[in-house]
């Protein structure tokens, strides 16, 4: 049956007939089709969406994670740089404790030990050893001279034939030859004139007990009251007093008695320890003991600044 352009679909049975409109069936199937895609398209598209946003969040982990790698790249070698620098300073320090164990006179036996036991050992031995001989007279006070005229001891004197006791070092030399002092100290005294027969005499008060008298000079360059430093020029030499020739009489006085000067004139930082078997004159461990107590209240590091620069000076 048409009616209106439209199908009517009549179904007869035994109980009777019913009636479809088939325009309207197809207009709920169109309707239900075009919903059903339009359902699956947007699925789709929240889809889509939704794998677009983990794509996103995954790249941008990516380069987090990429950025990471790339900084902890960059910070490994710059880490590797650095230590490589430490390397460096490492081989640059053993070589410096090295040369110092050498000049301060460290046994061998302290090169087995650690680098760190090998700095405390030299700081504190070195630099206690270099202030020991900064103020504790040492060496030769002339840097050169003919020969030594008379040694420290009993001697038959020149003048008169008697036997005398010497209690200093005759260095037979040219006039006006420089004299040197052999420690840190202060001028205490510096005279022209008779002088008990030592002539012109300079006297120099150092630390822990010790002097030093120069005596015979030509002249002077120092007065009393005066601090003199290890090898600074004092005074030039001479032939006033009781001399029969051009030479300095060098003495070292301990607590007022006076004691060898050979073994003080021999004496460097590499034989250290032969001072104490050679002069047993001296209260050598009470003074080590105060000087180490001394040292070990100092830093480490200013330790070897303060040991390399009085290295440096000598």
């Amino acid at each position: 049956m048409n009616n209106d352009n439209r199908l009517i679909l009549m179904i007869s049975s035994p109980y009777g007939a019913r009636y479809y409109n088939v325009s309207l069936i197809f207009k709920h199937i169109i309707i239900y089709f075009f919903t059903f895609i339009g359902s699956i398209i947007f699925f789709i598209f929240i889809v889509l969406h939704t794998l677009a946003s983990e794509i996103d969040d995954i790249e941008n982990k990516y380069k987090y994670i990429q950025d990471s790698y790339q900084a902890l790249l960059d910070k490994n070698l710059s880490l590797s740089k650095q230590i490589s620098v430490k390397q460096e300073e490492a081989l640059l320090v053993t070589d410096k404790i090295e040369d110092l164990e050498g000049v301060i006179g460290v046994s061998e036996e302290n090169s087995n030990y650690g680098l760190q036991s090998r700095v405390e050992a030299a700081s504190i031995t070195g630099l206690q050893k270099m202030f020991i001989m900064k103020f504790v007279p040492n060496g030769s006070p002339l840097e050169s001279y003919r020969r030594v005229s008379s040694g420290y001891g009993y001697r038959i004197h020149p003048l008169n034939n008697s036997r005398e006791f010497h209690t200093g070092i005759d260095f037979s030399s040219s006039l006006d030859t420089p004299v040197y002092a052999t420690a840190d100290g202060v001028v205490d005294f510096a005279k022209d004139g008779w002088n008990g027969g030592y002539g012109t005499l300079v006297k120099i008060d150092h630390s822990f007990g010790f002097k030093t008298y120069f005596a015979h000079l030509q002249s002077f360059v120092v007065k009393r009251g005066d601090f003199v430093k290890k090898g600074q020029l004092i005074a030039y030499v001479g032939n006033t007093g009781v001399s029969t020739g051009a030479h300095l009489h060098y003495e070292v006085r301990f607590l007022g008695q006076h004691i060898n000067p050979k073994n003080f004139m021999d004496w460097n930082m590499s034989n250290f320890d032969k001072i104490f078997d050679k002069e047993k004159n001296v209260a050598w461990q009470s003074l080590l003991t105060t000087i180490n107590n001394l040292m070990q209240q100092i830093p480490t590091e200013q330790r070897l600044s303060q040991l390399e620069q009085n290295l440096k000076e000598n």
